[in-house]
């Protein structure tokens, strides 16, 4: 695992908190809300703490993303390839892009494209270097969870095709059908960063990813990454497949 998995829970309440400072951060420029208070003090030591207020991000677009007092946590597990850059469990340039985007990959309450790249814009906010947020980035594209919601194909006039009807036979390794956070079902797979062919992934494309340095862009990143898993089920479908999708689940 990139970083252990925070708990589920999350009131609605956070919503109000985020609705009332979202007004105050402009549009265009991504951020946190909130202080990331850490519960109580010292845990970072013992690898479980608490957040002590509501905290999230906004992202460049406006988009806000939360995580609510009380949550726990046990910071981040760092694999050794990535400790040079991130350093160990709780370091304050990745312990806040780690609670937002863990928060998200363990409720799939949006797309995982979008939910790994707020990780990229977390990091970047934290004052990551965009060498180095644009390689964690990489990484979590490859080797992070992926998921997409399974949907009703809806039936197509004679002569026509419909875009929502996905007829797909494919062989999922290590996937499951897991419901999400309001009731939808969903075809998930964990991450893979302990995986062969994610360190075969890395290492194949990291002499790239270090040559273009601080002029690393998410884009070149996402392109990579496309190349990199092009036979990927998760990779060549987009965030909903039909449900008449054939899956065959079974572990590694």
């Amino acid at each position: 695992m990139l970083y252990r998995r925070i708990n589920r829970r999350f009131p609605a309440a956070i919503a109000v908190f985020l609705a009332a400072t979202l007004a105050f951060v402009p549009a265009s420029q991504a951020d946190f809300v909130g202080s990331l208070e850490l519960l109580p003090p010292g845990c970072e030591s013992a690898g479980n703490c608490r957040l002590g207020q509501d905290f999230g991000f906004v992202d460049g677009s406006g988009l806000g993303w939360q995580a609510s007092k009380g949550l726990l946590t046990d910071g981040a597990s760092i694999p050794p390839w990535a400790q040079p850059l991130v350093g160990a469990p709780f370091e304050a340039a990745f312990i806040k892009a780690a609670v937002i985007h863990d928060h998200y990959c363990d409720r799939h309450v949006r797309p995982w494209r979008q939910t790994h790249r707020v990780f990229y814009d977390a990091l970047i906010a934290s004052q990551v270097s965009k060498a180095e947020a644009g390689i964690m980035y990489f990484a979590v594209m490859i080797g992070g969870p992926k998921w997409a919601r399974l949907i009703k194909g809806r039936p197509c006039p004679v002569g026509m095709s419909c875009i929502n009807q996905v007829n797909v036979t494919s062989s999922l390794p290590g996937s499951a059908i897991a419901l999400g956070e309001a009731g939808e079902l969903y075809v998930s797979r964990p991450d893979e960063y302990g995986s062969a062919k994610f360190a075969t992934t890395l290492a194949g494309n990291l002499p790239e990813l270090e040559r273009a340095g601080e002029a690393l862009m998410p884009e070149q990143v996402e392109r990579l990454a496309a190349k990199a898993m092009a036979d990927d089920f998760y990779y060549r479908n987009g965030a909903e497949v039909g449900a008449d999708v054939s899956v065959t689940l079974h572990s590694d």
